[in-house]
């Protein structure tokens, strides 16, 4: 059986810890069946589910060769919201402010991934998974404004996903971004 993987921006570990304190004011119920646990936050950029390790190796050395255009960006988390119905979702996720920057990202994995198959369909919706998995009876949630958690995106790392384990995600490859103080992300 291939493993599952995904690429994603990497938190910090300030950020991780100060969306999980926002997690766990706000969610006052036992209303969903997984919470993510804290070492695991991340905004997904590309999920490529069971691929081999020739293909893994493909994405990888594509975005090796491309990841050199981008430089570390922040990133503002300023809300809650969710995917799927109003009184039962799926997904409680935090959000970040519209960012030039992490969509360039995007692109480019995009690109990446395309070596070894189409890649995302659905449009991109950055977001930090908070909980998922709605379970008992429809009830209202929190989604609205909260304190801003900003971050500095340095590093893009390809997760390997154990399900069962905590923390479920584990590092396959990691790619640091341009570091050189306040930008917008590009390397011009």
């Amino acid at each position: 059986m291939e493993n599952h993987y995904f690429i994603a921006c990497t938190l910090s570990d300030e950020a991780k810890s100060k969306l999980h304190t926002i997690r766990e004011s706000l969610l006052t119920a036992d209303k969903f069946k997984k919470e993510t646990d804290q070492a695991d936050l991340h905004v997904t950029l590309s999920f490529l589910g069971a691929v081999s390790e020739d293909q893994l190796n493909i994405v990888c050395n594509a975005l090796d060769k491309k990841i050199k255009e981008h430089r570390a960006f922040k990133l503002t988390f300023n809300y809650i919201h969710t995917f799927g119905p109003e009184d039962s979702p799926r997904v409680w996720w935090a959000g970040p402010e519209e960012s030039e920057a992490l969509s360039f990202l995007y692109q480019t994995v995009q690109e990446a991934v395309s070596k070894i198959h189409k890649g995302e369909s659905r449009p991109f919706r950055p977001h930090v998974t908070l909980a998922k998995k709605w379970k008992g009876e429809p009830a209202s949630v929190y989604r609205g404004p909260i304190k801003a958690v900003t971050d500095l995106i340095k590093q893009v790392t390809v997760y390997e996903i154990h399900p069962g384990e905590t923390p479920m995600y584990k590092t396959y490859y990691s790619m640091k971004l341009i570091e050189s103080g306040e930008n917008n992300g590009t390397a011009d």
